[in-house]
């Protein structure tokens, strides 16, 4: 799954300035693990992408949830924020400002591309992507198609949703950020896969250790440091999901609040909630926290 917050993707594993006093959240060990076991695993899970796709094909894939319209989208969105929220030239370091040339569809597939690449090939800081051989000992060549001021300008303004002002109240947390492009997601990773008969509801902890009100911290969790989300999947799909917000109003975010006045926990609700999202077709086991099918 892609985890997305206030910038576009996750790259909070690159630290400038290693912060003092401050655990890095390394990831402990893994627990035991016992698989259930499933006796009459006889309907296979499958792709249900179009015929015309070639499924080995990782550009192809990617772009499948990424589409050209939703990557439009993303470029507006992004070049409305930075016109709202430019810098004033006092504020800004040294005094001067950096120019800004609106962004493109290219630009933000590109970005994407470093985004992934950097996950693969983990250099300390981001400039060291752009250093010399001599400087930094490796040479990534990544000046051929952005320039590092412009993947850290694309990086603060990038946006994955409509963005609104600063004093506009109604959208004031950190899945709001988030909230069209985590939708469109959404209904795509159900498109594309017909699955099998067991599917399996669960949290699960995606690793971000940047700036957010909503991080959690559960040192006993194999990730202990990210965002908790609830996810409804089969075989290593994951096919939904509903994000965990902590504080006051703590618990799945947009859950259908009718189970719970019928008397549902939240827990409870969460599984509803993702059976009513699911194909009225579909011939499945679900498989809730607590391993007690329904």
């Amino acid at each position: 799954m892609i985890l997305i917050s206030s910038n576009i993707l996750n790259i909070s594993f690159l630290r400038l300035i290693k912060p003092k006093n401050q655990s890095l959240g390394t990831p402990g060990p893994l627990p035991a693990f016992e698989p259930l076991q499933v006796d009459d695993y006889n309907d296979p899970e499958e792709p249900n992408i179009p015929p015309s796709l070639n499924r080995h094909n990782p550009l192809a894939l990617f772009r499948l949830f990424f589409t050209n319209q939703m990557v439009d989208k993303m470029v507006e969105w992004t070049n409305k924020y930075a016109e709202l929220h430019r810098p004033l030239e006092e504020k800004c370091p040294k005094g001067k400002e950096r120019p800004w040339k609106p962004a493109s569809r290219r630009e933000l597939y590109v970005y994407f591309a470093l985004v992934i690449f950097m996950r693969i090939t983990i250099e300390p800081t981001i400039e060291d992507y752009w250093g010399s051989l001599e400087i930094s000992g490796t040479e990534h060549k990544l000046s051929r198609y952005i320039s590092c001021n412009r993947f850290q300008q694309i990086d603060r303004y990038g946006r994955c949703t409509t963005p609104w002002e600063d004093d506009d109240g109604m959208l004031n947390t950190t899945f709001n950020w988030v909230d069209e492009l985590s939708e469109h997601l959404r209904i795509l990773c159900r498109r594309y896969y017909k699955p099998g008969c067991h599917l399996a509801v669960d949290e699960t902890i995606e690793r971000f250790m940047g700036r957010a009100p909503k991080i959690v911290n559960i040192p006993s969790k194999p990730t202990p440091e990210g965002f908790k989300i609830w996810v409804l999947a089969n075989q290593g799909y994951v096919l939904d999901w509903l994000w965990q917000a902590k504080g006051d109003n703590k618990g799945p975010v947009d859950l259908d609040t009718a189970f719970l006045d019928e008397g549902f926990s939240k827990t409870q609700a969460v599984v509803l909630d993702f059976l009513t999202q699911m194909d009225p077709e579909t011939n499945s086991h679900l498989y809730p926290p607590n391993r007690h099918v329904v």
